[in-house]
């Protein structure tokens, strides 16, 4: 019994005294294993900026052992945030290891873009249509949900307003822009009519009723026709919409989508529509496309645009189908290409008037339309 204790006490001596080595050594070879990185400690980059880690490099003595080290990281260039490269070295039974922080942040302030002018001019008693702005980030993409506006405009009182338009990213970055609208007075001028003759110039029988002029049976309204300011039919008529529910139907059996995107529009509408394009554009640009209150075919209720309010929507599927096909419906194309010295307008091919098939067919000519005023011998020219 006495023999197994003493065996037993030395094992456990003898064990002691091999761990005790070991350590010793491994104490002693620890100061040779050696790993450090290149470059900083902590790595700064802005979003969407590239990186390539430096790496580190590790030694034991004079030997080099940097292709060794395993390296880990859990970085996302794509996202801001803070992470780490851990560089680990094992050698010898000794296991170092080092790590860099790499922060990725965003401090570029978001794009903001007004929709319309810095400057806005409006006349007293004029509406004023905020048109907005638009906001992109880096980061966090669209932000134009995200803007604020603050200010106001009194269209009772001449003066000058701010409007405001801010906005922040995720990283509190923000962006301001402003708008300036200038409340102003206009004098307005009578608008007489042009000519009170009972027949044009190629013999069809002018009419006016209620205000309202014919000929031939067919409501004119153009700069030299006007409407009273009183004629509101109060949106589009029967048979404009039965006639173009008809055409829609049709054209989409043929994979085409046309739809209205403004029809009927009041005196009132038309006037401050027209008096905001005149005060961002001046008179003689507006009146090249917006017609003066009394004297647009959308207060007729015969009228519409269709689709897109861009001159290239001709060359789409949809503007040719609507300029080949829409005479078969009693619709024409108003204002043709190239006759804007005749109609007074400048082209657009998604604007469709409403005069029934017969002259419908007559104006159509394969394509190449005849303006109403051509075929009835009438100009539209503002007095």
């Amino acid at each position: 019994m006495k023999k197994k204790r003493i065996l037993i006490l030395s094992i456990v001596i003898t064990t002691i005294i091999i761990i005790c080595v070991v350590f010793t050594l491994n104490h002693s070879n620890s100061k040779y294993l050696s790993i450090k990185l290149n470059g900083k400690e902590k790595i700064e980059l802005e979003y969407g900026e590239d990186y390539k880690d430096q790496g580190a490099k590790a030694s034991y003595k004079k030997e080099n052992l940097t292709k060794k080290i395993k390296i880990k990281t859990n970085i996302n260039l794509k996202k801001i945030g803070e992470y780490y490269y851990k560089y680990t070295i094992k050698y010898k039974n000794i296991t170092k290891s080092i790590k860099r922080t790499v922060i990725i942040k965003d401090t570029t302030k978001p794009e903001i873009k007004l929709n319309g002018d810095e400057r806005i001019n409006i006349y007293l008693d004029n509406d004023y249509n905020e048109l907005g702005a638009s906001a992109t980030d880096n980061y966090d993409g669209d932000l134009t949900d995200k803007i604020k506006v603050e200010g106001s405009v009194d269209n009772k009182k001449q003066g000058e307003y701010i409007i405001k338009y801010s906005v922040a990213d995720s990283s509190n970055n923000e962006n301001t822009i402003s708008r300036t609208v200038n409340v102003i007075k206009k004098e307005e001028k009578k608008v007489e009519q042009k000519s009170s003759k009972s027949t044009t110039s190629k013999g069809f029988k002018i009419e006016q009723i209620n205000g309202i002029y014919y000929i031939n049976g067919i409501l004119i309204a153009n700069k030299s026709y006007s409407l009273p300011s009183n004629y509101n039919p109060g949106g589009l008529l029967s048979e404009f919409q039965t006639n173009f529910d008809k055409m829609q139907s049709d054209a989409a059996s043929e994979g085409i989508n046309l739809k209205i995107i403004s029809g009927f529009r009041s005196y009132n509408t038309q006037k401050n529509i027209y008096n905001n394009y005149v005060a961002r554009d001046g008179q003689e640009l507006a009146d090249r496309y917006s017609a003066r209150a009394g004297h647009s075919e959308h207060q007729s209720g015969l009228a519409a645009d269709i689709n897109s309010l861009d001159q290239s929507w001709e060359y789409t599927n949809e503007g040719k189908w609507l300029n080949q096909n829409c005479y078969k419906y009693g619709f024409i194309i108003r204002y043709v290409k190239g006759k804007e010295s005749i109609t007074g307008y400048m082209f657009e091919p998604w604007h469709i008037r409403y005069v029934g098939n017969d002259l419908a067919n007559k104006l159509y000519n394969n394509g190449n339309w005849i303006t109403l005023e051509e075929y009835f011998g009438i100009d539209s020219v503002y007095n």
